[in-house]
């Protein structure tokens, strides 16, 4: 390849393999969704066209006797709600001419479903960047102001701790409804888990580093996070409005009642890490299901 890159590849689990990393068969079904994004892709450009985001999820089954292959391949196409009723129509019809999909469609059994479901609210997970004025080889110096913040809070973790602490059994998590958060980490580490239910993506987990900058955390997203074992230090810089309430805004919120939270929570977590100077989003299925699935985004 031109750009250089490595792919490392493993058999799964169930074939003497230690799934770390995608199978050869993932790789196939990898092939088709970004044939079928690179098709579309190539045909909105030639129509004039402006595609909003354009998520595939892939969900793949192996034979259960007999040799060992791909018996067949579930794919949920989630294209934008503004696209337009013959816009869609030419799409469809445009990853007819997949090259992956021409060369499989004797070989196994592919199912394509199709949504464009308009009441889904695109996820809010945003970071404000820090300006460093200066770093030398011990010192950095950075204005860790956000605009219109009102609050300041510092909070510390002796250790790994988790706040809030469990309900027995069950998580808890921090909701607020009139505080907008901008979360920093001074020193250690410190894992963040985001809840939406209204969010097309509810489930998120941050792994803050200082040079991501500030996590901001909206209003009404159920938020826990979790030290290393060295503890950790997070500034934490609010933007809160006329109705807040300190003594209404820190009640735990437990995931024992909660069928929205739990389902929420059950669904594949949407990863953020600090790698090669840059934050990156991660996704990939069956993590939360056990099932072994891929996800690809296109934008």
């Amino acid at each position: 390849m031109h750009s250089g890159e490595k792919l490392r590849t493993d058999a799964p689990l169930d074939h003497a393999g230690k799934g770390e990393n995608f199978a050869p068969t993932d790789l196939l079904a990898t092939s088709v969704g970004t044939c079928f994004l690179t098709v579309m892709g190539i045909t909105a450009k030639e129509k004039g066209w402006k595609l909003d985001e354009i998520k595939i999820e892939i969900e793949k089954k192996m034979t259960s006797y007999g040799a060992r292959k791909i018996q067949s391949l579930f794919l949920q196409i989630d294209m934008p709600p503004n696209l337009k009723a013959n816009q869609l129509k030419v799409l469809q019809k445009a990853i007819k001419n997949c090259p992956v999909l021409r060369n499989l469609n004797d070989s196994l059994k592919i199912k394509i479903k199709w949504d464009q479901s308009k009441n889904k609210k695109k996820t809010l997970v945003n970071f404000l960047p820090t300006n460093v004025f200066r770093e030398t080889h011990q010192v950095t110096f950075f204005d860790a102001g956000v605009k219109d913040s009102n609050g300041s809070d510092v909070v510390i973790h002796h250790g790994s701790a988790i706040s809030p602490p469990k309900d027995g059994e069950f998580e808890q998590y921090y909701v607020h409804y009139h505080q907008i958060d901008h979360n920093l980490v001074l020193n250690g580490s410190r894992t963040f888990t985001l809840l939406n239910p209204a969010w097309d993506e509810p489930h998120h987990v941050i792994y803050l580093h200082l040079k991501m900058g500030a996590l901001q955390i909206p209003i009404g997203t159920y938020h826990q996070s979790v030290s290393g074992a060295e503890g950790s230090i997070v500034l934490n810089q609010a933007v809160r409005d006329s109705d807040f309430d300190p003594t209404k805004e820190f009640t735990p919120v437990s995931l024992r009642h909660r069928a929205d939270l739990q389902k929420a929570k059950a669904a594949d977590p949407v990863f953020w890490i600090w790698d090669d100077g840059k934050i990156r989003r991660l996704k990939v299925g069956g993590v939360s299901s056990g099932k072994k699935r891929s996800r690809f985004k296109f934008n």
